[in-house]
Formats: structure tokens, C-alpha cells, sequence
């Protein structure tokens, strides 16, 4: 008899040390549950901030690539101007900046397989009596703002050195009157805008 209740007795021991156990084993498994799904939530609660640029043209959408086309140009033109507009409706500033792809000045074509755009806007800039002057409005784009690519050209009727007015002055003449739909200046520019890291 004391046999059988050393038995029981042990076996209630086993069951007691197994619950003891599996309780504790339960506990962590629910404390590791509950820290997983915490995590899990945390993660699925981030907000992405929305980033939306467009570049528009007189109020058209375009694509991020824009030319811009000065039909005839001559000394003491008025001067001309034209834009593209970088619209930018997200909730993310971004950094504009511009590479410009091609130049056609009369006959000579200039590209970025040979000038950097650097080197293109200082020529557009002095190179010529007229000025060609490509500029961004800010190089930042900031939500619900709108910021502008420009191009400006002028061409005094004095530029102060009479060799050049009258040599491209004559060109100008020529390339007017052998060209039906003459385009003096032709530019074209791809314009990039970056999201701005969050500060």
C-alpha cells in the first residue's frame, strides 16, 4: 500500500512540475505574441508621405522633357520670354535642377553629348550680342508650390560691339529668308525634381 501511494504521489508531483511548466512555457509565448503583433502594428500604422510633381506648359501637362522655340530674333526685338511651370501638389519639397539636351542656333546644333550644361549656358549667356538666359525661379519645389524653368532672350539694338550685331545680324537676315517656318533658337532641356529627406 505504501508502494501504490509513493506512486500516486510521485505521479502528482510529475503532473505538478508539468503544469508548472506548461504555464510558464504558455506565458512566454503570449508575452512574445503580444510584443510581435505590437511591433506588426507599429509598422502598419507609418504614413508615407505623398509625392506628386507635374511640369506643365501654358497649362498642358508634359512630360519632364521641354523645348522651347524663338521663331525670329533680331537687334532691339522685344524681348522674349517663356516658361514651364513645376506644379508640385504632394506633401514632400523637392530639388529641381535642369540638364540641357540640345541647343539649335540658326544652323549650329550644340548637345550634351559634347557640352556640359554649364558650358551651354555660359555660351547662351555671352557668346552672341543677344542673351539667352535659362534660369529656375528656386531650386526647391515646396508643397502646394509652384516654381518656374524660364528662358529669357534679348537682344539690344546697341550690344556695345557693332563686328558682332552686324555678323549675326546678317545671319539672323539669311536664315529668315531662306527658311519658310524659321526657328532662330531652339532649346532643349530635360528638368529633374529629387524628394527632399525630410528634416
Amino acid at each position: 500500500m505504501k508502494e501504490r501511494i509513493k506512486k500516486i504521489f510521485n505521479i502528482v508531483k510529475r503532473i505538478r512540475y508539468f503544469l508548472i511548466f506548461a504555464i510558464l512555457l504558455l506565458s512566454i509565448n503570449v508575452y512574445a505574441w503580444f510584443l510581435y503583433i505590437t511591433r506588426v502594428d507599429t509598422n502598419f500604422t507609418a504614413r508615407v508621405r505623398s509625392w506628386n510633381v507635374m511640369f506643365q506648359v501654358h497649362d498642358n501637362n508634359v512630360a519632364n522633357e521641354v523645348t522651347f522655340q524663338v521663331g525670329d530674333i533680331y537687334p532691339g526685338m522685344p524681348a522674349y520670354n517663356d516658361f514651364a511651370s513645376i506644379v508640385n501638389t504632394g506633401e514632400a519639397a523637392g530639388e529641381i535642377y535642369f540638364v540641357i539636351k540640345r541647343v539649335k542656333i540658326f544652323d549650329d546644333v550644340y548637345t550634351d553629348a559634347n557640352y556640359t550644361t554649364a558650358q551651354l549656358v555660359n555660351m547662351l549667356s555671352n557668346n552672341y550680342p543677344f542673351a539667352i538666359d535659362i534660369s529656375l525661379t528656386d531650386t526647391t519645389v515646396r508643397p502646394g508650390q509652384t516654381e518656374l524653368f524660364n528662358i529669357d532672350v534679348t537682344w539690344p539694338y546697341e550690344s556695345g560691339n557693332d563686328d558682332l550685331d552686324t555678323y549675326w545680324g546678317n545671319t539672323a537676315y539669311n536664315y529668315l529668308n531662306s527658311n519658310v517656318n524659321p526657328t532662330c533658337i531652339s532649346i532643349t532641356a530635360e528638368v529633374r525634381v529629387n524628394q527632399q529627406n525630410p528634416s
